[in-house]
């Protein structure tokens, strides 16, 4: 039960990180020259320009269209893929980081 407890309560500060910083996220967007509008579309070196807040949004919007299975937080995930250095694709990173989770359980 405290399995749940922990994920219900990342979720929620996950959400009040996106609801506090909500004018920053729109901003960080605005500024943006490249369309990131999807962690489909980033390349490594947009991901690492990107403001924290904005990451896990992008993290956000990603685990709700490709993860059925969402057992990982997108702050989580926002933190995965910022340990994580492999060449490769971000959106292929990113499934990399929610299959890890899925096999380790």
């Amino acid at each position: 039960m405290s399995g749940r407890a922990h994920r219900i309560g990342a979720v929620a500060g996950a959400l009040l990180a996106l609801l506090a910083a909500g004018p920053v996220v729109a901003g960080a967007a605005a500024e943006s020259s490249v369309d990131d509008a999807s962690l489909l579309y980033l390349s490594s070196n947009d991901w690492e320009r990107q403001s924290a807040p904005r990451k896990v949004a992008l993290a956000a919007d990603f685990m709700r269209i490709f993860c059925t299975d969402q057992t990982m937080s997108a702050i989580s995930l926002a933190d995965c893929l910022d340990r994580d250095k492999a060449d490769g694709a971000l959106f292929e990173r990113a499934m990399a980081c929610v299959s890890a989770l899925s096999g380790s359980r």
